[in-house]
C-alpha cells in the first residue's frame, strides 16, 4: 500500500538563527493508497493538540548506510 501523504501537525515553535520564528511539526500519520480509496492511519496524538493537520508530500526513507565503503579503511 504506497503512502500518497505524510499527515503532520504543529507542535510548537522554535526561533531560528535568523531571529524568526518557526512552527515545529511532528509526524502523527499517513494517508495510504488501498483498492477501496484513501485510508487514514494515525500514529500519534500531540498533547495539547488542536485537531488540525497538514497533508504533506512524503519523504524519502534515507538509504541505509553500508557498514563499509568500497574501498576498506587500511
Amino acid at each position: 500500500m504506497p503512502v500518497k501523504f505524510d499527515v503532520v501537525a504543529a507542535t510548537g515553535t522554535y526561533t531560528a538563527k535568523d531571529g524568526s520564528e518557526k512552527k515545529s511539526w511532528m509526524k502523527i500519520g499517513s494517508v495510504i493508497q488501498t483498492q477501496k480509496g484513501l485510508s487514514l492511519k494515525l500514529n500519534a496524538v500531540p498533547v495539547g493538540w488542536d485537531g488540525w493537520a497538514m497533508l504533506a508530500e512524503p519523504k524519502e526513507a534515507p538509504k541505509p548506510k553500508a557498514d563499509y565503503d568500497d574501498d576498506p579503511p587500511f
